[in-house]
């Protein structure tokens, strides 16, 4: 009951505009070392931000997906997997070893993923190099429109 009345409070900010992705790059996420990473540090190089939880069954087919298909941007864009509602360091490495991706991880507050207007997982984000958003793709499978995505942002000029 209590994950119910939470997903509707989100999904009230979230349809209602109180929550946008203006200034996000105030944004920040923990890496697996509890150091802060910020938005910000991003720019300069598109990044991909998977949003996943650690008993998303969509999540456990994306990651894998998502891990691969890095491996060839790799010089190209920054990808991280943003862990929902846990900060249980050994079940994040668990799960990361379990489903098979490597992807590194960042943990993300309640605030950022508000902000970034995540209603459910897996929900993957791409920023152009100046932190604007691209494209958003919920749901697993989606790794072909990411591909197109990512292949116009790197494109030399």
């Amino acid at each position: 009951m209590k994950n119910i009345a939470l997903s509707l409070i989100l999904a009230i900010f979230v349809f209602t505009g109180i929550a946008n992705a203006k200034n996000i790059e105030k944004l920040y996420f923990y890496d697996l070392n509890g150091k802060k990473v910020s938005v910000e540090s991003f720019k300069g190089k598109p990044t991909v931000l998977v949003f996943w939880q650690i008993y998303c069954h969509g999540c456990k087919r994306e990651l894998p997906e998502v891990s691969e298909l890095a491996k060839k941007y790799k010089d190209k864009v920054r990808f991280y997997a943003v862990v929902l509602n846990t900060r249980d360091i050994l079940t994040i490495e668990e799960r990361k070893r379990e489903w098979g991706f490597d992807l590194p991880v960042l943990i993300s507050d309640y605030k950022t993923m508000v902000s970034f207007r995540v209603v459910g997982t897996p929900t993957t984000i791409v920023l152009d190099k100046n932190l604007k958003i691209k494209a958003r793709f919920m749901g697993a499978g989606k790794v072909k429109f990411l591909k197109k995505v990512l292949d116009r942002l790197t494109k030399s000029k």
